[in-house]
């Protein structure tokens, strides 16, 4: 897919605007402050996304006149062509067409995938990371999965509230235990989609970058046994926590080149590069998967790579085909092989 138009009107500090966008790459270039990345959050709503930091929907409204209407709105081309816009007041409401649809509905249509600054996290940071990256996909891949991760995240905090309270926890198990297996099983075929990524990333990185799914139990074969089994395994560890110890909620993504982790062999230029092989390699399983191009919105993707890495990166990019939103304070080096749009003070004009 890909992004022909966009208009927005009193959205954060973005001056009103109907854009039209090509094929390929983009560069949005502005100093700190101009906009760039409320340009990215935009697209990122209008594919079926909330606030990039997970702020309040009001604090998506115009910064200037919080009390003035809020709208988006795009066009999008490729594997189909569609029409949605977004109302943005007390929730997002999006619309695809004249009919509401709900953001679940939404984001298998328009595929999109964010890189962010501080996502080297996902090769330094907690397994809470790592995890967040899998599901952003799974939600990708499996329309129902936000919805069932909720659903075992609630019977969780269930078990975790009779535990404290020395409740029979027999209940709760019954209803974790299916959740558990089926939540398995979409991050494990999303873990093997971005295992075969890797290699459409492969010059980004060297040859011998792996990535696992470290559940949180046993690792049995049999997902739903694995639950039973682990959990009868640890019932004097939950007691003593009093929280429970095993499911997908402690599940972590091994990241290692061969059998050492990247976090501890790589410099931190490297690290940088396995995080936005990832995301690319998550670009790929969506394209294999859900057959439709995803769309890249970048912040700052260019920080902290060195020469060859950025002209490793752009050759990437532009080998997939995608639509890339890219955005960065400073001059592109090497050339950008795209559009360049300047941003300041909100406003965004063709370089």
């Amino acid at each position: 897919m890909k992004i022909s138009v966009t208009q927005w009107e009193g959205f954060r500090n973005l001056k009103p605007r109907r854009l039209q966008w090509a094929e390929g790459l983009h560069l949005l270039l502005g100093p700190n402050g101009s906009g760039k990345t409320n340009i990215l959050e935009a697209l990122h709503v209008l594919t079926g996304w909330g606030s990039l930091k997970g702020e309040r929907t009001s604090d998506l409204r115009s910064w200037s006149d919080p009390g003035r209407g809020t709208f988006l709105s795009a066009g999008f081309e490729g594997e189909e062509a569609l029409d949605v816009r977004v109302g943005i007041g007390a929730r997002i409401v999006a619309k695809k067409g004249g009919s509401s649809i709900r953001s679940s509905q939404l984001r298998p249509l328009v595929p999109s995938l964010i890189f962010l600054p501080n996502d080297l996290s996902l090769v330094e940071g907690s397994p809470a990371t790592r995890r967040r990256l899998v599901d952003r996909l799974c939600a990708l891949l499996f329309p129902v999965y936000a919805l069932r991760l909720h659903e075992y995240g609630k019977a969780l905090r269930q078990r975790n509230a009779a535990l404290r309270q020395g409740r029979n926890l027999a209940a709760t198990a019954r209803v974790m235990a299916p959740l558990a297996a089926w939540v398995w099983a979409c991050r494990l075929t999303a873990t093997d989609l971005l295992r075969n990524g890797l290699e459409s990333a492969g010059m980004l990185l060297p040859r011998g970058v792996t990535v696992e799914l470290k559940r949180g139990s046993k690792g049995l074969e049999d997902l739903h046994l694995d639950f039973w089994e682990s959990l009868e395994a640890c019932q004097g560890q939950e007691r003593g926590m009093g929280a429970c110890p095993v499911g997908p909620h402690r599940d972590d993504l091994l990241i290692r080149y061969g059998q050492k982790e990247v976090a501890r062999c790589f410099s931190r230029g490297y690290r940088r590069r396995v995080a936005i092989a990832l995301l690319i390699s998550s670009g790929w399983a969506v394209e294999r998967k859900m057959r439709r191009k995803p769309i890249l919105l970048l912040d700052e993707v260019m920080a902290e790579l060195d020469l060859e890495g950025r002209e490793r990166l752009i050759e990437v990019l532009l080998s997939t085909g995608w639509q890339v939103f890219a955005a960065t304070a400073e001059a592109c080096t090497p050339e950008w092989p795209g559009k360049i749009w300047s941003v300041e003070g909100g406003r965004v004009d063709a370089a």
